[in-house]
């Protein structure tokens, strides 16, 4: 709602703006039109950063993906990290189709890319020009080097290495038409865009599709140059619903890139990140220890600086990936899944059967089949003897067939006992080949005797019966065959229907797994999060002050730490298939809803991070509307006869107040030094008063660090390759086998350890608590102000008309002063970030001496010669190097006391102003010309003045609904073509908005929820309460407009809690 009375606001501004500018030749006017133009842009949202990090594999690209929901818009790839380089996500407020999505593509500069090529080229190069063996393997530290130079330069082969020089490389045309650019995408379409999108952000390795053309193909692919080392940061605009609050989400493939200017790009993200989503796989997330131990301690210590653990949102990916057997041993769901187990194995039992059954009737069939070929057989031969006898033939009967006869019989006879429950008639369709059994048996006996009996020739009607009874057979067989076949097809679907019941037992198996490891990991994570953090606050402390250490006193409350710490656990793949995508995967088991993928609620926590900032932004801007529409009122109606008063009484009344007015001005600038005065008293308490010792302990171990560096492998210290890549880039390398590497961290790390407790102390509360105590000093020197200038006007009956107004003008200026204080601690948390920040580069700058010493050895002994210039070095510029690092923070801290100190300055003076000239312009009097009674102002002037009050009596209409909750759906250029679904998020900022509500939106500055937002209009004061009745009444019509028109102070924060 506060967003809807912004947006309604601006309707507002617009209208007066317009009416000031009929009337640009005035002087007021143009003065009015330049402060409606000073407003207007504070109504824009600030941007919410969410930085997300994880490691590779983590899934942190599919988690975005179905977090946008979209199947495919961070590249994603199954064989290999592909998102290499930082890539930004926010809202997009095009309303063109053709651009629903849009992407810029910044390359970096032509100086930093020459600084990277030539560190890449000393990677991979040996001395003499030469490419290293190393290079072959792409996971040693050259091979990396080598394989991000030559997708940039893929035409340069090995063999022409020795003749290149970073003047020609720089000079090729390829390269040199993308530095410094930015490439623009847009397209309607999802695939398209992520196709477009992908050739500049991927790193191809493609596995090559078998084929004819294999060679072709591959040839192809080696000629075509990659892109993804060149891009500084890709920013990608999409209309997700997650996306439009305003929150920024920002993938971060890690701040240790050892491409400079992207490093530079992730750390200046992590500065100014509002929330930071930690992701790994569920399976690795508890037993990792993940929470605790993921970041890495200069990470987490730097996070304690920033004062970063609130803004900590750990994600768990890839719930769906689950061992069954593991989790129910792990969690002890046997008791909860052996029901169902229990039904699953009577399921299989019934299956069983059925199967079982179906392998017999199968069996008879196949024997019925064997019937079947062999009777028409028969048929055939005693149908051919027939035809015979009729010609007149002597025809034989044909000898019985003995073996396969007897076998087949026998076959025959058992499939009939089978099926005899089933068809009792069968058999009866089969005694003529009963008695052909008994007489084949018999016939076989008499073979076996060797006996041959004499022939009787065929006669036609033995023939015609014979024929006969073998087509009876072969129906009978036909019929039966039939029926088995039948009784199949009913066995079928019954077994399909229990598969399938026994499929949704495993899903819901699957499912209480899926749900019991979520819980668990849940509060394993939390814990392991407030561990990690008291483990940390106790190494900081028993750094600090070892004696006075006591590991039984806690910091802070970790129950609430681990409490407070979001977690969700989420599965992509599940998500994306629910809502329809990913196809062509396999079904993933163990979700019936949305809500069980913990996706949505991912949604609603990036929506929510917002809030936060939009409330701040909206009740800046209210706030701003309030104390400029009075000003307006007052100024309107103002007849200009001024006071009706004597010209001595006037020059007194004018007199005292530029008195009260002095005296306020002072007292507010009072009021910063105080403010200022104690933030740096807590800044020495906290931080520089440490320096002294601090720098004693990093001087003394700064010798063994470095000597440390170059110990054997065993103790700690680097391979020489390694060592060399380190001093090759200023100190800071990302080794594949040594993992992050910072010299000049180690040498500073005795300075940050302990200066940690004492930092998060003065900046999260202590020059907080400074900037309350200003907020609440500033506001009662406007009370005492407004009280005793109402005292006197009130004793002399004088100005009484607007007094209303002014008390309410004092409710708005205290709190834009309250409002301050969101400013400025959203400043010095800016400011203090990049502070804490300049203690390793202030040593790295003075460390680049033997940088390059080092660099440049050469040669036999060059590793060893290399360590004794570094130890050297360090032993004898130790201690400036600390002074100058703890004197350039110091002075960034002065620089931001300056700065807090000019904005509380700046806004102090702003409202003194303001309340100068509504006082000036309501009690100071204007003296009347000699012998006039009164004075006219000009028929233009009156006129202007008359139609910004007509405005300002209609705003109350306005404001009202609101103040109902009656937020009606409106569109607007701003809120563009947002999808249905997110209606309720944008009516905030398209709606009504009232002038009356206007200070209930912004009375509550605690609230820290947008769900909490509730409007009640303000109620109309009436004369009666804020006049006295012995005022004069003639000519102040119009300032009883004004005062209609402006809320008293009580019923501008009747009820805080309805926001």
């Amino acid at each position: 709602m506060l967003e809807a009375g912004v947006a309604q606001a601006l309707q507002v501004l617009q209208s007066l703006k317009l009416s000031f500018e009929r009337y640009a030749e005035h002087h007021d006017a143009r003065a009015w039109i330049e402060a409606i133009e000073k407003l207007i842009p504070q109504a824009n949202r600030k941007r919410t950063i969410v930085g997300v990090v994880g490691n590779t594999g983590a899934g942190k690209s599919s988690v975005i993906n179905a977090m946008l929901d979209e199947e495919r818009l961070v590249p994603t790839n199954c064989m290999r990290a592909c998102t290499a380089v930082v890539t930004e996500m926010s809202w997009n407020d095009s309303t063109e189709p053709a651009r629903k999505y849009r992407a810029e593509i910044e390359f970096i500069t032509r100086e930093d890319w020459e600084k990277e090529v030539t560190t890449l080229m000393k990677e991979f190069l040996t001395e003499t020009g030469t490419i290293s063996r190393d290079a072959s393997d792409e996971n040693s530290d050259a091979g990396i080097a080598w394989a991000k130079f030559h997708s940039v330069y893929p035409k340069r082969t090995r063999d022409s290495l020795s003749d290149c020089t970073v003047e020609s490389l720089m000079a090729e045309r390829s390269v040199m038409a993308i530095l410094g650019t930015t490439k623009k995408i847009s397209t309607a379409y999802p695939d398209l865009f992520y196709q477009q999108l992908q050739r500049y952000v991927d790193s191809k390795e493609k596995v090559t599709k078998k084929g004819k053309d294999k060679g072709q193909e591959k040839q192809k692919k080696t000629f075509e140059m990659e892109y993804w080392p060149l891009i500084k940061v890709v920013k990608i605009y999409v209309k997700a619903p997650a996306l439009s609050t305003g929150a920024v989400i920002v993938d971060l493939p890690g701040v240790h890139d050892s491409n400079a200017a992207r490093a530079a790009v992730a750390q200046g993200y992590m500065k100014q990140c509002t929330g930071l989503w930690i992701v790994a796989p569920i399976n690795r997330a508890v037993d990792d220890k993940a929470a605790k131990t993921l970041l890495g301690e200069t990470f987490k210590r730097q996070l304690k600086y920033d004062g970063g653990f609130s803004s900590v949102t750990f994600i768990c990916s890839k719930t769906d990936d689950i061992s069954i057997t593991e989790a129910i041993d792990t969690l002890e769901l046997e008791d909860e899944v052996e029901e169902l187990y229990e039904q699953q194995r009577n399921r299989k039992r019934k299956i069983k059967a059925l199967q079982d059954k179906n392998k017999e009737l199968g069996e008879s069939q196949a024997v019925y089949k064997i019937a079947l070929k062999e009777t028409a057989k028969d048929i055939d031969t005693w149908e051919e003897l027939r035809d015979r006898l009729e010609n007149g033939e002597t025809v034989y009967p044909p000898k019985p067939k003995q073996n396969k006869r007897k076998k087949f019989h026998g076959r025959q006879n058992d499939a009939r006992k089978r099926q005899q429950k089933d068809r009792d008639d069968s058999e009866d369709d089969f005694i003529v080949s009963d008695d052909e059994n008994t007489q084949s048996e018999s016939d076989d006996a008499s073979d076996d005797e060797d006996i041959q009996a004499p022939q009787v020739p065929l006669t036609e009607d033995e023939a015609r019966i014979k024929i006969k009874d073998l087509r009876e057979a072969k129906k009978s067989a036909r019929r039966a065959s039939l029926e088995l076949s039948t009784q199949m097809k009913e066995l079928k679907p019954r077994i399909r229907d229990l598969e399938a019941e026994i499929s949704g037992i495993e899903g819901d198996i699957s499912h209480i797994c899926i749900a019991g490891r979520n819980d668990y990991s849940k509060r394993a994570i939390q814990q392991d999060f407030a561990s990690g953090l008291k483990e940390l606050d106790q190494e900081n402390a028993a750094e600090e002050d070892e004696d006075n250490f006591n590991p039984d006193e806690d910091m802070r409350d970790y129950e609430q730490v681990a409490k407070s710490l979001p977690v969700f656990c989420v599965s992509s793949r599940a998500y994306q298939q629910m809502c329809g995508r990913l196809q062509k995967d396999a079904r993933v088991p163990g979700f019936k809803t949305l809500e069980e993928t913990d996706m949505p609620q991912l949604q609603a926590h990036c929506k929510k991070l917002t809030e936060a900032g939009r409330i701040a932004t909206a009740r800046s801007f209210l706030l701003s509307l309030c104390q400029q529409l009075t000003t307006f009122s007052l100024w309107a109606s103002d007849d200009g006869t001024g006071l009706k008063m004597t010209d001595d009484d006037k020059r007194k009344q004018v007199k005292y107040l530029e008195n009260r007015l002095s005296g306020l001005e002072r007292g507010l600038e009072e009021a910063v030094r105080a403010c200022l005065n104690v933030m740096k008293k807590e800044m020495n308490d906290q931080i520089f008063d440490k320096y002294p010792d601090l720098i004693n302990e990093a001087i003394a171990a700064a010798p063994g660090t470095a000597q440390k560096w170059g110990a054997h492998k065993m103790d700690g210290g680097l391979f020489w390759a390694t060592y060399k890549a380190v001093v090759r880039r200023d100190g800071i390398y990302h080794s594949s086998s040594a993992g992050h590497r910072d010299f000049n961290a180690d040498l500073v790390s005795p300075i940050i350890k302990k200066l940690a407790t004492g930092w998060e102390r003065a900046f999260q509360s202590r020059l907080p608590k400074a900037f309350d105590a200003f907020i609440k000093d500033s506001g009662r020197l406007l009370h005492s102000f407004h009280q005793a200038v109402e005292e006197r006007a009130r004793s002399n009956g004088v100005g009484l008309a607007n007094l209303a107004a002014l008390k309410t003008q004092i409710y708005t200026y205290e709190q834009l002063f309250a409002d301050l204080n969101q400013v400025l601690v959203a400043r010095m948390t800016e400011l203090q970030r990049e502070a804490n920040r300049d203690f390793t580069p202030t040593i790295a700058n003075i460390m680049h001496t033997v940088y390059d010493i080092c660099t440049n050895e050469h040669g036999t002994g060059s590793f060893k010669r290399m360590k004794e210039h570094m130890t050297n070095f360090v032993t004898q510029y130790r201690h400036r190097m600390f002074h100058d690092a703890t004197v350039t923070v110091k002075n960034h801290l002065d620089a931001m006391c300056k700065e807090l100190e000019d904005v509380m300055e700046e806004r102090a003076d702003e409202i003194f102003i303001m309340m100068k000239a509504d006082y000036n312009r309501v009690l100071g009097g204007g003296q009347l010309p000699t012998g006039q009674a009164t004075a006219v102002l000009p028929r233009a002037e009156r006129a202007m003045r008359s139609e910004v009050m007509q405005i300002l009596r209609s705003v109350d209409a306005h404001f009202e609904p609101i103040a109902r909750g009656e937020i009606k759906h409106v569109n607007s250029a701003e809120q563009g073509d947002a999808p249905a679904d997110e209606q309720d998020v944008m009516d905030e900022d398209n709606d009504e908005g009232a002038f009356m509500s206007a200070h209930e939106l912004t009375g509550h500055a605690d609230d820290d929820s947008m769900g909490d937002v509730n409007d009640t209009a303000m109620t109309e004061p009436t004369p009666s309460k804020h006049r006295s009745t012995d005022v004069p009444t003639s000519g102040d019509s119009e300032k009883e407009n004004s005062e209609r028109l402006t809320p008293t102070g009580n019923d501008m924060f009747a009820d805080d809690d309805e926001l």
